[in-house]
């Protein structure tokens, strides 16, 4: 279980970093990287949500 919720925390991460970069490279920092409307930044908002609950997940599961 420690390693599935692992797996899917950095898989998460790197999606949200990787979307990002996307973002910083089409619409640079003057752009808005992270503007409310676009499709993208909602990607990357959702995918480091599910970094945050599964990395905490994996801390406490890995802690007992």
């Amino acid at each position: 279980m420690e390693k599935i919720t692992f797996i899917i925390a950095i898989v998460s991460l790197g999606g949200a970093l990787a979307v990002f970069i996307a973002n910083l490279l089409n619409f640079g920092l003057k752009g808005g990287i992270l503007n409310k409307g676009r499709k993208s930044t909602k990607w990357v908002i959702g995918l480091f949500i599910v970094y945050i609950i599964s990395f905490a997940m994996f801390i406490f599961i890995s802690s007992n």
